[in-house]
């Protein structure tokens, strides 16, 4: 699946956007502008501001492969194994005692 980007100066509020580092998608709720004029845009689906440099608008977001062509209740099964290794993982560290 393509994706296609704009031009970087299109950024604006309500666009939709990319960040380069991690692949987060988000739509821009506000912008606002240091003094020193750096652009920094919040993004809805993380409640976190980015430097307007490290985004790049998408048309749409693209489709999650690994859950493609999965029924309701196989993504349901992956979830509780995804929590049962996290809660595992959890007890794990509740045991660990550290020096003093």
């Amino acid at each position: 699946m393509k994706v296609r980007i704009k031009m970087a100066g299109e950024i604006r509020e309500d666009s939709l956007v990319r960040y380069k580092g991690t692949g987060t998608f988000g739509t821009v709720k506000v912008i606002k502008e240091e003094d020193d004029g750096r652009k920094w845009a919040l993004l809805d689906t993380t409640s976190l501001y980015y430097d307007v440099s490290t985004l790049e608008p998408i048309d749409k977001i693209p489709e999650r492969k690994e859950l493609e062509g999965l029924t309701m209740e196989q993504i349901t099964e992956r979830l509780k194994a995804h929590q049962e290794m996290m809660d595992r993982a959890k007890m794990q560290d509740e045991n660990l005692e550290t020096g003093g």
